[in-house]
């Protein structure tokens, strides 16, 4: 069997030579930190570009697609979940459906949000769909791609009609990132009725507009779940702990400290590579949940731990954490400082090779 390699900060190496190398190397490494961890700094990760101003008038997203039925009423969580969803899935609330969404678009409370950039948005996007840039919800104060505070987000999403009861579906162009970290954020930030659209543009199929959507102002008030996002400190303590997984969603290479994009490469020690790219099949949609839960389950992530998942910057990691909360894991949370803070300090525990 292969010895990983562990590299330890040079201020740790008294307590490698007290108590052995090799047990600083297994999970000593993690103790050895977490007595050692120092408050997190800011990365170099440059900051969110400016989003482009719209060239054509706006409509107000009350202007639904046309339909020729009635209004249906507001959608609820337990009809959506009858619906919406691939059968299997322990929370298929979280999920609509091409579909699904073609017959509900109309729906009251409904809000179809696009988390594109602005420039994809105005090539075309849903009938209705709100344009909200997902690095929109960045904290431009940070350099990791954290969420912004909890005034500003509260201020974003009313701003673009998201109130605590409406039901919101979020998409992109499918098999990317932007849908499922916005999802992350509204989760974080205490929505309960969000999904997203399984497949995005890519599998609507249907009819888009280049008409720039408005939403009529709403409320938002936000109660921020810290379960959402576990910090630099909680993945130190983690190492070790037969209780807790750290999911990294990386591509296998920079797994390994082959690929290096911060100023040391590698992964945490105990980490499990599931690359975020597993979790689709063929074409945009999600696998079938029986394989996802057969993947993840095989690799040792099991619904009785707590699971950090993280990537390079909280985005493609934020996949990993909608699958597991589609698969119905009660404790998950996304790493959102991930690989550029934690491979920028010299003084966390890294380890390479596979």
């Amino acid at each position: 069997m292969r010895e990983e390699r562990v590299m330890v900060p040079g201020d740790a190496m008294p307590t490698v030579r007290r108590i052995g190398r090799r047990q600083a190397i297994g999970v000593g490494a993690g103790g050895a930190f977490a007595a050692l961890l120092v408050a997190c700094g800011a990365s170099s990760e440059p900051a969110a570009p400016a989003k482009p101003a719209a060239t054509t008038a706006p409509v107000t997203a009350t202007t639904a697609p046309a339909a020729t039925k009635a209004p249906a009423a507001e959608p609820t969580k337990a009809t959506v979940a009858a619906a919406s969803a691939p059968k299997g899935f322990a929370n298929p609330n979280l999920i609509v459906s091409v579909d699904w969404l073609k017959q509900h678009a109309s729906d009251a409370g409904l809000r179809i949000i696009d988390a594109r950039p602005a420039a994809d948005y105005e090539k075309g996007h849903l009938p209705g769909a709100v344009n909200l840039p997902v690095v929109e919800t960045f904290d431009p104060a940070q350099a990791k791609n954290l969420p912004d505070t909890k005034e500003k987000l509260e201020a974003l999403f009313g701003q673009k009609g998201i109130a605590n009861a409406s039901r919101v579906v979020i998409y992109d162009n499918g098999k990317e990132t932007p849908a499922a970290r916005l999802f992350w954020t509204l989760e974080y930030a205490g929505h309960t009725n969000v999904a997203v659209l399984d497949g995005g543009l890519k599998a609507w199929g249907g009819s888009t507009s280049t008409d720039p959507v408005s939403a009529p102002a709403a409320t938002f008030v936000s109660k921020l779940d810290p379960s959402k996002l576990p910090t630099k400190g909680q993945c130190a303590l983690a190492i070790g702990d037969p209780t807790k997984v750290v999911l990294d969603a990386r591509s296998p290479a920079e797994f390994r400290g082959e690929d290096v994009r911060t100023k040391f490469g590698g992964h945490i020690p105990g980490a499990i590579n599931i690359e975020w790219t597993e979790n689709f099949g063929s074409a945009t949609q999600l696998r079938e949940p029986e394989a996802l839960t057969a993947l993840y389950e095989a690799k040792g992530v099991k619904k009785d731990k707590e699971v950090y998942a993280l990537c390079q910057t909280g985005q493609r990691s934020s996949v990993s954490y909608l699958v597991l909360r589609l698969l119905g894991y009660p404790k998950v949370g996304n790493y959102a400082g991930s690989w550029v803070e934690w491979g920028n300090d010299e003084a966390t525990p890294k380890t390479q090779g596979a």
